[in-house]
């Protein structure tokens, strides 16, 4: 794998005149070409921070950061401009554009001191457009496009620019579930399809672990995992970065669990996604599975439907819903008590 980013053991944080701040420290890693990674870590890590330091946006209080052997605080900024492209979560106003003329803003690195784009910046300008799937907006002001809308110029800008790296930071932070799914896609796209490095801070969890090559995993006050999705689930990294007072990352579901008191069990007998579903329903709210239970809860498969049969003390109900079936036992645990 080619290395177009090596970060040797880099501290990040902020100096003022009388003392010096640490956010991160001590972060060594790489980035290869053509994988999409995500960064992720809960809320104060120093996740921004980082993503400033490695585009040369903010200096580091030590270590390096290397483009092609070269420190990147050292190459000119429209030098660097031309290698490494970066989409902050700052909503940019571009006054009356339309989305073509924000995309063909990336050429500018590579003009003459005129800014004048020729046939072939267009070229590279249309192909952006093209590779954001975003060809119906090009003609569009940028003020009139939605936020997802919006997040597409920005990556075909950012691609216009021909970087090896382009670093975006929270890109996805304001755009319903359909959108962030779109957008991780085509980023996925872009880094296999290009041969670009692309790195992508995150809070979305789920987007992420199904769909980054690399997870940089960043907790607040240690080191930084590196590794694929799977394997940082698998050796408890995942878990351990997010572990707080009443949530906990479940390695089966791959999602987070809010701690419940367990106040009931029951036991489970179902199949195929009714299964997962109704055991998602039953944690929840505090009920756990266990199958010496004396309370079985039992899927009953129909051609047209289903239902949820609960049997207890040698009485059975039927359920037409997942949200009477709650209610059923939360019932029988009231007749428990009694």
């Amino acid at each position: 794998m080619e290395t177009l980013l090596k970060i040797k053991n880099l501290t990040t944080g902020y100096t003022s005149k009388f003392n010096q701040t640490v956010i991160t420290s001590d972060i060594t890693v790489d980035l290869y070409r053509g994988e999409l990674v995500c960064l992720i870590g809960p809320n104060g890590a120093g996740k921004s921070t980082l993503m400033r330091t490695m585009s040369g946006s903010q200096k580091p209080l030590d270590g390096d950061v290397l483009l092609g052997g070269v420190n990147i605080y050292e190459i000119p900024p429209r030098e660097l401009a031309k290698k490494l492209s970066l989409v902050l979560t700052e909503r940019v106003n571009v006054g009356m554009l339309t989305a073509y003329e924000v995309v063909a803003l990336g050429r500018y690195p590579h003009t003459n001191w005129m800014g004048k784009l020729d046939d072939n910046d267009h070229r590279i300008v249309h192909e952006a457009i093209e590779m954001a799937g975003a060809e119906d907006l090009k003609d569009r002001s940028l003020s009139e496009l939605s936020d997802g809308e919006r997040q597409k110029i920005m990556v075909a800008r950012a691609f216009a620019q021909e970087p090896e790296i382009m670093i975006l930071d929270e890109l996805t932070a304001f755009l319903d579930l359909p959108r962030r799914v779109e957008i991780m896609k085509l980023l996925r796209n872009m880094a296999s399809q290009s041969g670009k490095s692309i790195l992508l801070s995150t809070h979305d969890m789920d987007l992420a672990l199904r769909g980054s090559d690399r997870i940089w995993l960043l907790p607040k006050g240690g080191r930084l995992h590196v590794g694929s999705p799977e394997d940082l689930v698998l050796d408890g990294s995942f878990e351990a970065a997010f572990k707080s007072e009443g949530i906990n990352f479940d390695k089966n579901s791959g999602s987070f669990n809010i701690h419940n008191e367990f106040k009931k069990n029951v036991a489970l007998k179902s199949n195929g996604s009714e299964s997962i579903w109704t055991e998602r329903a039953l944690l929840r709210n505090g009920i756990a599975i266990d199958p010496s239970s004396s309370t079985l809860v039992e899927v009953n498969m129909k051609s047209d439907k289903h239902s949820w049969i609960v049997s207890h003390n040698n009485q059975t109900n039927e359920y037409e819903t997942i949200y009477d079936l709650i209610k059923g036992l939360a019932f029988i645990e009231q007749e428990e008590q009694i």
